[in-house]
């Protein structure tokens, strides 16, 4: 499959985010609304027809949303469970460490993968959280302290 891929490529542009706070706060807010809107797509007619044909007329087709072919709760669960983990993105900004959005991310691979594009709506919210982790990936040396200032007399 092509979405981890490309979710990671364009996921990497976040490094061009980094040190850039609106930027990626613009980006961590775009995640769960990329989200909810994937799910509310989910209702729109897409391709999926429902056709009736009678022997006395002719067949007619109608387009039908994507949730008509989901059987049972656990498609509506994953739905559910992408939006949550969508939200990681504005934890990361918040506590101001790239590892929140970065679990987010291995987590909402794992129904992109699994489910041949069944769930490839949710790709832009991965993709955007992706570049959130990206962008908040601190300098190797982050765990070091920051050296003393030294005052005017030279203390």
């Amino acid at each position: 499959m092509l979405i981890l891929p490309v979710a990671l490529a364009v996921g990497a542009l976040g490094l061009l985010a980094r040190g850039r706070r609106r930027v990626v706060l613009t980006l961590a807010v775009a995640a769960p609304i990329l989200s909810v809107l994937a799910l509310a797509a989910q209702y729109l007619p897409s391709g999926l027809e429902s056709c009736t044909a009678s022997t006395s007329g002719p067949m007619v087709c109608r387009s039908l949303p994507a949730v008509y072919a989901w059987a049972g709760p656990v498609p509506y669960l994953i739905a559910i469970g992408l939006i949550v983990l969508s939200l990681a993105p504005l934890a990361s900004v918040r506590v101001g460490k790239w590892w929140p959005a970065a679990a987010s991310a291995s987590l909402q691979a794992i129904p992109q993968v699994i489910s041949f594009g069944g769930f490839i709506d949710w790709a832009p919210a991965l993709a955007v959280t992706i570049a959130v982790a990206f962008a908040l990936l601190g300098p190797r040396t982050a765990g070091q302290p920051a050296p003393a200032a030294s005052t005017a007399d030279g203390q």
